[in-house]
């Protein structure tokens, strides 16, 4: 009897899961109008305005001016290089002691800063992701490693080091003055992306130590600009050879 029951219920439940085909189809184009798509809410607008106002009123506020362009270029940038030095300055300033700083051009957003008063929207506009400043401890051995990728990126921007990069190769290495030592430790600073390896920086991976400085990249620029034009400095557009190409 349960055996009659069970074969009267897969029947039933067979029936009610008929597969279906579509046998026809038709398809209606509906032009919009154009001032249907493009036009601006009057409340919503009203509604963001004081908050607009407010962020405009921060992002217009002066902080630095260049005394001239400063490109991204490669080997070497001006903007990789200032970059990179005002960090090293910072972070030197604060009682830390890196050898030398390295970052990825894709981080630099914009390809000039031009001549004139630089704004926080402009730091904002260079580098708007919200990467963390790290030092990293690495052996000799490792540094050869990002020195090469460096040689065969044909260049990023650093600070505290020199090298000539022939045949894709980094050669006539220096470090703070001094030739590199591939038996020696060194201290690196440069993004926490890096430092997970983004960019194919595995040779930041794994370091013999790790100092989280705790800031975002883009706020230790602001500050030191700020603190340098407060001084009367202005932004210097320096390319010293730091990086060549043979």
């Amino acid at each position: 009897m349960k055996n009659r029951i069970l074969i009267a219920l897969l029947v039933a439940f067979s029936a009610c899961n008929t597969q279906l085909q579509v046998k026809d189809k038709q398809i209606h184009n509906t032009r919009i109008k154009s001032d249907s798509i493009g036009g601006e809410d009057a409340r919503s607008k009203a509604l963001i305005a004081p908050y607009k106002l407010k962020l405009d009123s921060l992002m217009n506020i002066r902080i630095m001016v260049a005394s001239a362009d400063i490109k991204k270029e490669q080997p070497e940038g001006a903007l990789g290089n200032m970059v990179c030095d005002l960090l090293m300055r910072n972070v030197i300033k604060n009682g830390h002691k890196p050898d030398f700083c390295v970052l990825n051009n894709g981080g630099l957003r914009i390809p000039t800063i031009y001549a004139g008063n630089v704004y926080i929207r402009t730091v904002y506009e260079l580098m708007p992701f919200d990467n963390q400043l790290v030092m990293l401890k690495l052996k000799g051995s490792k540094c050869a490693e990002l020195l090469e990728l460096i040689a065969q990126n044909n260049g990023v921007p650093v600070s505290g080091l020199r090298l000539v990069i022939q045949n894709n190769q980094a050669t006539a290495i220096q470090v703070q003055g001094a030739a590199f030592d591939l038996n020696k430790d060194y201290w690196i600073l440069t993004s926490d992306y890096l430092a997970n390896g983004g960019d194919k920086a595995d040779a930041l991976k794994n370091p013999i130590e790790t100092i989280n400085l705790n800031q975002k990249i883009r706020d230790v620029l602001i500050a030191q600009m700020k603190e340098m034009y407060y001084e009367g400095e202005t932004l210097q557009s320096i390319k010293d050879g730091r990086i060549t190409k043979n």
